[in-house]
């Protein structure tokens, strides 16, 4: 009570100071249960913030969010929604306009920050349990899971159109007019242009959206990462599809918890789980009897069927006689094979169902883009060993002359550095019988196996193909376990603007010719045939209109998983290129089963087939086959897109 009289003496009760310390009082009341108190410091608190800092100041945020949870504890029920509601609508513009202009290792760290406002958002919404529950839950669910990787996106498409002469003024000025409007979010309104400050920010965020429609007219692309989709339009775009929505959130008490929400026939459902921890140790547990290629049926059976028990039978009344089903998971169920449950008929669910996996609901409601009329392209089996780069005047003077800069510069970090990898025979015989597969078809196919599968083919393509296989190695690497305990030690007396975080874009890749023989130089030598392909140089790529990518190396499927965000990785990086679907792998197959599957795949395909139902139905005949019928071999590779 001293400080917030002295500093009220001193400057006033519309200091920011002042509002600061009013807050604090606030929230001393609710420690000594002084709740009535409380909420007239935080009602207080809160109108003279909106007027003297703004609605998206840090300060403003923090005393809306207080006061929203003392509503819900004094069982203000209806109060606190309509302000939790607010806040979150607040904090979706105050995300657009930051991360925007963001680096992109900060972007993660602002999530991180604020995360804890919307784990509380989603606690208040199941406690209100009641018809609004489920349809706000995915709303949430819509806005915010893979915002990062969205953002991200945005900006290197603005970067790439601003290579266009006609457009540069355009990405210059978007530019620009973002790092003002951040700078305004995060400033606040001074004493000098308080009055004219609501019109300031109203008109920098028309300019915005009138320079994003003009780069939408001339990318489609980039019409629709910006695009704002309702739920309404993914309702649409489900046709007469059911969807799961899977979401990831913290509980009181900090421990991790998951929900789901159910949509099907235009109704809104949802289903908490209890333990979550229980879930995770099934998939766990799945995942490793399953890439046990000698492991007995009724062993795999057993432990899907716990998992099927506990993750997918809660869904099925709310699911009904839906057969076709989108499933957008989170956490780590990014990296479960949902074909592999077993239900209580001992079916695999790939039997009875066609689950078509998507990175975010958004995707269903996006206009597809018109497909690319390029041929089918196979990169395989890349020579890693290829010196060619090494023999360029740029590295050998880069071997006489070591640069100090990499230390702090290095785009991709010093742990790629140390990568190597043995030879994939079985890969560039994976590509050339997908060449004679293609051929029979009449299908103009382009190869590149050994010294010329270089990285630099994607990247000077004259036309997105229509079909992409990359048959190479795939990694991601842990990330940077000092850097994370930093991160997590952020407190509210940090600057407003989080310290960088580790990107995982730049821990995951796919390797291409002459990796090893480069990789004591990544970073010093030209990073566009480097023999690194990581997924943040993937955003960069034109794949606009490619019907199918497939990423046939290990577990490309994998990635950095983070609650509520989904797989940051391979997969979602080339959707964001432009591709519709990708086919990506969980563990290694042997070269047999994965040439088999590709196989037949291809055979649909390239007959027409929908991609979809060409990998369904290919997995279906290897699970009729006594040879091919474990999981080991079938449910390695999943198809993750639109799927349509």
């Amino acid at each position: 009570m001293e400080a917030l009289a002295g500093r009220t003496k001193v400057f006033g009760k519309r200091h920011a100071d002042t509002l600061r310390s009013m807050n604090d009082m606030g929230e001393l009341f609710v420690v000594q249960e002084k709740l009535d108190e409380a909420l007239k410091m935080f009602q207080e608190t809160l109108k003279l913030e909106e007027e003297v800092l703004g609605e998206n100041h840090p300060y403003t945020f923090e005393t809306l969010n207080n006061l929203a949870n003392l509503l819900k504890i004094m069982g203000k029920t209806e109060e606190a929604y309509k302000l939790f509601m607010i806040g979150f609508e607040r904090r979706n513009a105050f995300l657009d306009r930051v991360l925007w202009v963001a680096g992109d290792n900060t972007r993660q760290s602002y999530i991180s920050l604020h995360r804890p406002e919307q784990n509380a958002l989603i606690r208040m919404l199941l406690s209100l349990d009641d018809e609004r529950t489920a349809r706000d839950l995915f709303e949430v669910s819509l806005r915010r899971k893979g915002i990062l990787l969205k953002i991200t996106s945005e900006t290197k498409q603005v970067v790439m159109l601003s290579g266009s002469p006609e457009l540069q003024g355009i990405t210059e000025d978007l530019t620009q007019t973002r790092k003002t409007l951040a700078g305004l979010t995060l400033s606040g309104p001074t004493d000098e242009n308080r009055k004219e400050f609501p019109k300031i920010i109203f008109d920098l965020e028309e300019k915005v959206n009138m320079l994003q429609l003009k780069l939408g007219e001339q990318s489609v692309r980039f019409r629709q990462s910006t695009k704002q989709v309702t739920v309404g339009e993914v309702v649409e775009g489900m046709g007469e599809n059911a969807m799961v929505d899977f979401m990831s959130f913290r509980g009181e008490d900090d421990s991790l918890r998951m929900l789901a929400v159910v949509i099907n026939a235009g109704e809104f459902s949802f289903v908490e789980y209890e333990d979550l921890e229980l879930i995770s140790s099934i998939v766990m547990e799945l995942r490793e009897i399953v890439q046990d290629e000698g492991a007995e049926d009724e062993d795999i059976k057993s432990v899907a069927y716990d998992l099927w028990e506990i993750l997918w039978q809660p869904l099925t009344e709310s699911l009904g006689e839906s057969a076709s089903i989108f499933i957008s998971p989170d956490g780590l169920l990014n990296v479960l094979p949902f074909d592999v449950l077993t239900d209580s008929d001992d079916s695999y669910l790939l039997e009875n169902f066609d689950l078509r996996i998507i990175s975010s609901a958004r995707d269903l409601a996006l206009e597809p883009l018109l497909a690319a009329k390029g041929d089918l392209m196979i990169i395989a089996g890349p020579d890693y060993d290829s010196d060619k780069i090494l023999k360029t005047p740029a590295a050998r003077d880069v071997s006489h002359k070591r640069s100090r800069s990499f230390v702090r510069g290095a785009r991709m970090g010093s742990g790629l550095r140390g990568l190597n990898f043995d030879p994939l025979p079985g890969a560039e015989k994976e590509g050339e019988v997908i060449k004679e597969v293609s051929d029979t078809m009449d299908r103009n196919t382009a190869i590149f196996s050994q010294r010329v599968a270089e990285e630099k083919l994607l990247r000077e393509m004259s036309a997105p193909p229509e079909v992409l296989h990359i048959a190479t190695h795939g990694f991601f690497l842990k990330e940077d376990q000092k850097l994370k305990k930093r991160l997590q030690g952020l407190s509210r007396g940090s600057s407003s603007v989080p310290p960088p975080a580790d990107n995982p874009l730049l821990r995951a890749g796919l390797a291409f010719a002459g990796l090893n023989a480069n990789a004591s130089m990544l970073g010093e030598i030209d990073t566009d045939n480097d023999g690194v392909l990581t997924a943040m140089e993937v955003l960069s790529l034109d794949l606009t209109g490619t019907q199918l990518v497939v990423l046939s190396a290990c577990e490309t499927g994998l990635g950095e998983i983070h609650e509520g965000e989904g797989v940051y990785g391979l997969r979602r990086s080339f959707q964001e290129a432009g591709v519709k679907n990708v086919i990506n792998s969980f563990w290694e197959v042997s070269d047999a089963g994965t040439q088999l599957l590709m196989t037949k795949f291809y055979d649909k395909l390239l007959a027409g087939m929908p991609a979809r139902e060409a990998m369904r139905e290919a997995r279906l005949e290897m699970l009729d086959d006594v040879q091919w019928s474990a999981p080991f071999y079938w449910s390695a590779f999943v198809m993750v897109g639109r799927n349509t």
